[in-house]
Order: C-alpha cells, then structure tokens, then sequence
C-alpha cells in the first residue's frame, strides 16, 4: 500500500486491514494470559509441581506454531505472503522472533485500542461533557473551552491513530519476515 495522505487513511480498506491484524493479538501473548489462568489452577488443585511442565508445554507450544500463526495472520489479513527460511541459527531466529514480535504486537495492540478508546470518548464529548467543571478545569476555565479541547483531541486521534498503527504493523510484517521468513516481499 503506497502510503496516503493521512487525512485519506480513514478511507481505505487497507488502512482497515491493518486496523484488524493488530487487534489479533499475537498467539504467544494470547498462551501466556492462558498460562496464567491454567498456574494458578494447577495451584488452587494442590499440583504445584505441574507449574515448570506446564510452562514449558505452552512455550513448546508457541514456539512450534508462533510462527505458522504469523505467516497466516499476515496472508490473510494483510495479502502478504511470508515464506520459510532454512538455514542455520533457527533456534536462536525463533527466541528473537518469539520476543520481538510479543512487543511489536503488544505497542500494535494498545496502538488500536487507545485509539478507539481515544476517539470514542473525545469525539462523542461535546454530547456528554458539558456538567459544571471546577475552577480551574483542564482546557479552560469554561466548559466550552474544556469540551473544544477535548474535540480537538479526538479529530487529531482520529487522523494519527490510523498512521501510527499502519506503521507498527508494518514493522511487525518486517519482523516477522526477517526472523522467520524467507526475506522476500509479498
């Protein structure tokens, strides 16, 4: 996708693509709140002893099918075909991959969701934000100045969040090409 002006962002089925690949949180972070629930099961039941096997299944787990999830979470959501590569330090390529691609996808993840949340409240606050505020209030010591910056505030989320959260999944497509894939564009 060449990249568009940010005011056209919005428009874009593209831009939406993106949008919905980042709130697919990335498989590892999705085992790893699992894992939490299933250690403290284990906990609650007396079984302690389970926990190191336990974790170790659910990281064998993520490290066997992390990356397959990812070449088909990019092909499907964003047409980007994402080969296997061969070669030697696949061991180490999966450890960085399994790191890096939990933190790129975690900052895309909060990148959409503090968008929405952004946009839904600062957009929707000339309509419920106008109650007495205390003397002196953030934006102003008026109401209208207080309801005008929050306004404004959410037109400008509305615009960036978009750029923001193409750039980051972006760079999540890179990092998962360059540590698992064959390196060659899609």
């Amino acid at each position: 996708m060449p990249d568009a002006p940010i005011h056209q962002l919005l428009l874009r089925r593209q831009t939406w693509m993106y949008v919905l690949y980042c709130l697919l949180l990335p498989l590892a972070l999705s085992l790893v709140l699992v894992l939490r629930y299933v250690l403290k099961a284990a906990q609650d039941h007396g079984h302690e002893e389970l926990a190191p096997l336990i974790l170790l299944a659910v990281l064998a787990v993520v490290a066997v099918s992390g990356p397959g999830f990812e070449r088909i979470r990019a092909r499907f959501w964003l047409g980007e075909e994402i080969g296997r590569r061969s070669g030697d330090g696949r061991l180490v390529r999966h450890v960085a991959f399994f790191f890096l691609n939990m933190l790129v996808g975690a900052l895309g993840f909060l990148a959409v969701a503090g968008w929405l949340i952004v946009c839904a409240r600062n957009l929707t606050y000339p309509v419920w934000g106008w109650r007495s505020y205390p003397d002196p209030a953030w934006g102003g010591p008026h109401p209208l100045g207080v309801v005008a910056l929050h306004f404004a505030g959410g037109v400008a989320a509305l615009f960036a969040g978009p750029w923001i959260i193409v750039r980051l999944a972006r760079l999540q497509v890179r990092v998962v090409r360059g540590l698992i894939g064959s390196g060659q564009a899609g």
